[in-house]
């Protein structure tokens, strides 16, 4: 391998070589327009017939083509959509020369018509992607800007092979090709932010304000100056740039929310910006605020397993359910700046994007626990805050007409902090009957109504925090050759360094209501008089109807299946927290203690880390004639890591002491080589050929490659990560066949595949034989880590079809040519081999008879984690004059969703899907529209349900549906 990266070096400085010979040369630029309203056309192709030599216009819409022999040329533009210009240009020796082309959009019988806004977003993205060297799906700031989407997730979901995973019915998080949100990375303008999750590395797309965009680029097979630490692929955010003029918008939204019935939340966008100093300086500032409210019915079910057997599929039995009736509202806010400013053949920008997400939870539940026929009414609230900031700084300049140099320098961060606070009462006679075993929907059926005998039990809060702060340095260096006359290209290198520190904290805090230390209890009567109404001095319980409130309203819930209520007055509730947190939170014996800080809890999972990574590549992009390209190089990445965990055994009473644990730190390098081969062949002017060859990888996650154990001395139970886990490593393929004709559209068909070894899964429980593989103290010897991750020693086999299908209807009579249709299927397959270990008991009768425990590793098959089998979008979009309009649906089969040693307790989702329309039309003011979004118009739920025999539920989501309704003026 060593010999074909040498090899591969020598023919690059040879090519260097040769261009350098190739004698004196000059280049060829302009821009690319729309002949009719002067817009630019990105993607667009320009070629000099015959000589193999051509480029692609960029965001601009312009293009450069170099090393460009002096002579006469045929010279050709083309763009999907639209008719190709041909001219014939004279090249001199010296000067750059100038060559501008204005193209006319494709008619019947030479019919003036104007281009509507989603028939030029589908085609900036067509053409877009054609001219792209990587796998990538584009969606066009057009498709962004006309008919929003509730946020960029929502945008992202509607391309081949993705998925979102949605919390509160909005997209957050995103699925490519099967693999799971912390398999893929998403980055702004290149630059990869920071994670948000407090235990992975995924982040959240919401962040992302879809009005900052002029594009989103999800890449599923990158070249070698593209980060290779991702599996599934990356999703890339192209912020705005200030254009020509003087231009300022205003959006106001009034938003529906179906679940709560409420007409409260709002959205409001300004942006303004503007060019100098003959349009090289340009500057862009944008506000984005949202008050929305994102509730959510749900129901959780639990089951056991009785007299299970291994190696099949046993029956369940309900042994608990849950009804939460959660209120969330999110009060969103973006900011955006962005300055840039243009050189002599080149550019430099600053960018700021700033993103906060405030979540304020209200959450009402009952849970019934069937073994014991009691019933829990619990009363919560919750904050959490999730903000980003990205600050980057990029510089690009051409010199000499053939060297580029890329370069920027960023700094990401993020931040997480959550606080829950969740109050329990509890009635230990809830049921007129025994109902374990009962089917999850009949459980209320069950239920006495009597709430007098419910009592105060307790509360618990729980706090968490994680920072993290990525600073990265990016050089490309680039050199256009030209290697006799049908053979050119260009020869790039480069490298990243990035920086990552992270840190999570975590806080645990809980009260005793029932048996309350006796002093604690009276002070509480004496300090809140409304507790005293219930309560005499000496009263160890306190009840129910002591605390009840007004601030649950009853609703439909999960459309009137079940009945919840009363509940606790939540002021009430703060009220009581605080004293005994002021007051009884220390003493000298843990039983005098009603507010304890859970010591051990609060500390045991707490970390901070480092990494740094470095990476450089060489690659060469080489055009033979001008129907092959191909894209060769390779990237090598090494990471290193210093993570600190505690290490320790369990005091008797943890909560009251952290007594007996260090910490610790552990580092790790590793470094990969990681070759990556692109093929584009084009034999028809309507047909294309796309083959590419790469290895990617997936880095663990934080939490789960900390040096951390806590040792139960009393039964050898150990609590373990696992810090020798080793990143996941990919080989794989892409095929793609298109076909690009102006009356059929655009339509794709390709094959994936990945070969994935090293992947990281839990086994479940593992018999310590020898304690020192796992870093743990030989005292544990002959106990149990209770979940053991490891890396699978098998490989995963992921396999896809992705088809799409794209095209307008320009060519049908009368208002009948505003018609736009895009429709995309995919089938996803995997075969997982699973770790599974099974703890045997081997006895040997001797003389002396000893019993031993030993490890038997089996494996089961099944899919991926978060993968669908299948996943089809379509959208019918219609615009006429000032009116357009857009009816979608989006569709994703079942999918895994928990693995689990137990057949039966493992879980897949239900099929699910949505549908959504949206509405446009222009006012008779200039500039000013009107627009109506209705989203999830059948109230679509998320239904998960465990793989034994009787498909039983063990989740169901209700979000309703929303409606948007806003004004946009735009100057």
């Amino acid at each position: 391998m060593l010999r074909l990266y040498l090899c591969f070096a020598v023919l690059v400085i040879l090519l260097l070589a040769e261009g350098f010979a190739y004698g004196q040369s000059t280049s060829i630029r302009g821009i690319v327009r729309d002949a009719q309203d002067g817009e630019t056309l990105p993607g667009a192709s320009v070629i000099l017939v015959g000589s193999g030599l051509g480029a692609a216009t960029d965001d601009e819409g312009r293009y450069i083509i170099p090393n460009v022999k002096p002579g006469t040329y045929i010279i050709r533009a083309g763009y999907l959509g639209y008719a190709p210009v041909t001219d014939t240009l004279i090249v001199a020796g010296g000067d750059i020369v100038e060559k501008d082309f204005d193209l006319h959009y494709t008619t019947l019988e030479g019919e003036e018509i104007m281009v509507t806004a989603q028939a030029r977003g589908q085609m900036e993205a067509i053409n877009r992607q054609l001219a792209a060297k990587s796998h990538v799906n584009i969606v066009s700031s057009d498709r962004i800007e006309e008919l929003p989407d509730a946020n960029a997730a929502e945008s992202v979901a509607r391309i081949p092979g993705v998925t979102v995973q949605r919390e509160g019915g909005e997209g957050n998080k995103v699925v490519v090709r099967g693999l799971s949100p912390k398999y893929n990375a998403v980055s702004v303008n290149g630059v990869r932010l920071a994670a948000t999750d407090s235990s992975d590395r995924s982040t959240d797309l919401s962040m992302v304000s879809q009005y900052m965009l002029r594009g989103i680029e999800v890449t599923k097979a990158g070249t070698p100056n593209q980060d290779a630490d991702v599996l599934g692929g990356t999703v890339n955010f192209r912020l705005k740039r200030a254009e020509p003029g003087f231009h300022a918008g205003v959006l106001a939204q009034g938003m529906y929310n179906g679940l709560r019935q409420s007409y409260k939340d709002y959205k409001l966008v300004v942006d303004v910006s503007n060019r100098f100093f003959g349009d090289r300086l340009g500057v862009l500032g944008l506000l984005d605020l949202e008050d929305r409210n994102r509730s959510s019915h749900e129901l959780n079910a639990s089951y056991d397993n009785p007299n299970a057997q291994l190696d099949s599929v046993n029956a369940l039995r309900t042994i608990g359910v849950g009804l939460f009736d959660v209120t969330r509202q999110n009060a969103r806010l973006n900011s955006l700046l962005v300055v840039d400013f243009n050189l002599p053949e080149g550019n430099v920008s600053y960018s700021f994007l700033r993103s906060t997400i405030n979540s304020d939870l209200v959450t009402f539940s009952e849970a019934y626990l069937l073994a014991t026929s009691a019933r829990s009414y619990n009363s919560g609230w919750g904050q959490r805050k999730i903000g980003v900031s990205t600050h980057i700084l990029e510089y690009s300049q051409t010199l000499f007409s053939k060297f580029h140099i890329d370069a920027s320098a960023s700094i990401s961060e993020s931040t997480q902090d959550s606080d829950t606070f969740v109050a329990r009462f509890r009635d230990e006679r809830a049921f007129t009957q025994l109902a374990l075993g009962v089917n999850a929907s009949r459980v209320q059926d069950f239920l006495t109504d009597d709430i007098a005998p419910v009592y105060a039990d307790g509360y618990s809060i729980d706090r968490g925090a994680n920072n993290e702060t990525e600073m990265a340095f990016d050089l490309d260096i680039g050199y256009d050759f030209r290697v006799f006359k049908y053979l050119s290209g260009t020869v790039k290198a480069g490298g990243k360094y990035r920086t990552k520190a992270r840190d999570y904290d975590k806080g645990v805090e809980y009260g005793r209501l029932n048996y309350l230390y006796q002093p604690a209890m009276d002070s509480l009567l004496v300090a809140i008089p409304r507790l005293g109404e219930y309560g005499y001095p000496g009263v160890r319980r306190l009840p129910y109807t002591a605390f009840l409130g007004e601030d649950y309203k009853a609703s439909e819930f999960l459309n009137g299946d079940f009945a919840l209520g009363p509940f606790a007055d939540l002021d009430l509730l703060e009220d009581v927290s605080n004293f005994l947190s002021e007051h009884f939170s220390y003493a000298t014996y843990w039983e005098f203690i009603a507010h304890t800080f859970h010591q051990t809890n609060s500390n045991l999972f707490d970390y901070s880390g480092e990494e740094t990574y470095i990476a450089s590549y060489l690659m060469a992009d080489v055009d033979v004639g001008s129907k092959l390209n191909l894209v060769a190089g390779v990237r090598w990445e090494r990471n290193s890591t210093a993570y600190d965990g505690w290490q320790g055994w369990l005091n008797v009473i943890p909560s009251y002491t952290f007594a007996g644990f260090e910490q610790v730190v552990h580092k790790r390098q590793n470094a990969f080589l990681l070759p990556a081969l692109f093929l584009r062949y084009r034999p028809l002017s309507w047909l294309e050929l796309r083959f590419a060859r790469t290895r990617t990888l997936a880095r663990p996650n934080y939490a789960d490659l900390l040096p951390l154990y806590s040792i139960n001395g009393a039964n050898r139970g150990v609590d373990y990560r696992n810090p020798y886990l080793e990143p996941a490593l990919s080989k794989n393929i892409d095929l793609s066949v298109s076909v690009i004709q102006n009356h059929i559209g655009f339509f794709s068909a390709g094959y994936f595949q990945k070969s994935i070894t090293d992947l990281v899964f839990p086994s479940g429980r593992r018999y310590i034989v020898d304690a020192e593989p796992y870093g743990l103290p030989e005292e544990v010897e002959k106990g149990f880590i209770r979940n053991y991750t490891a890396n699978n020693p098998n490989e995963v086999l992921l396999r896809g079809l992705e088809f799409d299908y794209q095209t307008r209807f320009w060519f049908l009579p009368g208002f009948l040519s505003g018609l736009v249709f895009n429709a995309n299927y995919t089938v996803t397959t995997s075969e997982v081999q699973y770790p599974r270990t099974i703890i045997e008991f081997v006895i040997d009768f001797g003389p002396p008879l000893r019993v031993a425990s030993v490890n038997r590793d089996t494996l089961y098959v099944d899919r991926l984690i978060d993968q669908p089998d299948q996943i089809m979008n379509f959208a019918v979009g219609y615009d006429y004059r000032g009116f357009s309009a857009r009816f979608s649906m989006l569709y994703r089969s079942d999918i895994f969703r928990k693995s689990n040693f137990w057949p039966e307790l493992r879980e897949s989702s239900d099929g699910f899907r949505r549908w959504d329309l949206s509405l446009k039309q222009s006012l008779p003011v200039r500039g000013l529209d009107i627009y109506l979004n209705v989203s999830n118009m059948t109230a679509s739920e998320d239904i998960n349900r465990f793989l034994d025999q009787t498909q039983a539920i063990g989740l169901r989501q209700n979000y309703g549906r929303t409606i948007d309704l806003g004004l946009r003026y735009v100057y």
